[in-house]
């Protein structure tokens, strides 16, 4: 790890926070490795006070968790964990479809086309993050459309979770059916029908089926 001086000015806790999301996105840091953290606030140039605040949060996301008298760990992200992410996700994006389908127009519904598009452009792109970002971006088009903001952070925070271990490989399978839900959905909006559109959102989209390969 670099010895790295952060600018004093700035919040450093969020600063922290983003330097240790991407040493864990990059396998810089992989899942089980342990943080030591007067070690990291030397190399980092700061006090533990912004770390620990950071490492806070990241154990509140789950990325780490933090072990009195034993340190702080990486956490693992295994099958069990990612359905129930899945179930979560499935629930509250249901919810929000109902809240905000008055809201969905035309031109939600083209900017959801032109992602699964370029999604689907994507599927054979070795950076996996790109096309992560796009499913992402696919959801938002409607999560930006909620009022219940605290709701809509807490389901951001479960997929940087979901899609922040690169041990993780959902592989080709999985982008594939991932295209053609997105497109699914995108017919039962255009038909004006909320409830099976959240249904399907709920029901098939984010109900986990193991990939080919973990």
């Amino acid at each position: 790890m670099d010895n790295i001086k952060f600018n004093s000015y700035q919040l450093l806790r969020n600063q922290i926070y983003n330097f240790f999301r991407v040493q864990i996105r990059n396998e810089v840091i992989k899942p089980g490795d342990p943080i030591a953290i007067k070690n990291v606030a030397l190399q980092l140039g700061v006090s533990r006070t912004p770390l620990r605040e950071a490492l806070l949060q990241l154990q509140s996301e789950g990325f780490v968790t933090i072990l009195p008298q034993r340190g702080v760990f990486i956490n693992k992200l295994g099958q069990k964990d990612i359905k129930n992410i899945y179930e979560i996700l499935g629930g509250l994006e249901s919810r929000v479809i109902i809240s905000v389908f008055d809201k969905i127009g035309k031109t939600e519904i083209t900017k959801m086309r032109q992602i699964d598009m370029e999604m689907q452009d994507k599927i054979l792109y070795r950076n996996v993050y790109k096309y992560y970002d796009l499913n992402i971006r696919f959801h938002d088009v409607f999560l930006d459309l909620s009022e219940n903001k605290d709701l809509v952070n807490y389901v951001r925070i479960q997929k940087q979770k979901l899609y922040g271990f690169t041990s993780i490989n959902y592989g080709k399978q999985w982008k594939n059916k991932n295209f053609r839900e997105h497109e699914k959905f995108v017919q039962l909006l255009e038909k004006g029908n909320a409830l099976k559109a959240a249904n399907y959102m709920r029901d098939v989209h984010w109900i986990f089926k193991p990939p080919e390969k973990m």
